[in-house]
């Protein structure tokens, strides 16, 4: 019987690809972790945009802000009492949990967008690797 050789560097081919699939794993489950992360704080920012709204309207903040697009060189002028003023009647809690929950929802999305990329980069070297090997 003829002895079968195997092609050239098919050995590292092999290898290589092994390694591309490990990080496509490692990417995707990322990937959809981050995505899922981002529906679940788009969801509950969609509350805390809802909570805000409701104690604003209950709160003394809405004349400040009708003020400043009303007549904004009155509050120029009288910077230093305006911003007294606002910091009293601002619902602080609610505020934070919204810039909060905004915070995390971007960074939710970079997270996403990154894996994304790295997803979309081992894609191509997959593909240019599957070129090569056919030739």
């Amino acid at each position: 019987m003829e002895e079968i050789k195997p092609p050239r560097r098919l050995f590292s081919r092999i290898i290589k690809r092994l390694g591309f699939e490990k990080q496509l794993l490692v990417i995707k489950r990322n990937l959809g972790f981050f995505v899922g992360g981002f529906v679940v704080f788009v969801f509950l920012s969609v509350f805390a945009i809802i909570g805000l709204r409701e104690v604003l309207s209950k709160s003394s903040f809405g004349p400040f802000i009708f003020l400043v697009f009303s007549d904004p060189w009155i509050v120029f002028k009288n910077w230093h009492s305006f911003s007294f003023s606002i910091f009293e009647s601002v619902p602080g809690f609610n505020l934070v949990a919204l810039l909060l929950a905004i915070a995390v929802l971007l960074m939710f999305i970079r997270l996403a967008s990154l894996y994304l990329n790295k997803f979309l980069e081992i894609i191509k070297k997959i593909n240019k690797q599957k070129q090569y090997g056919n030739k």
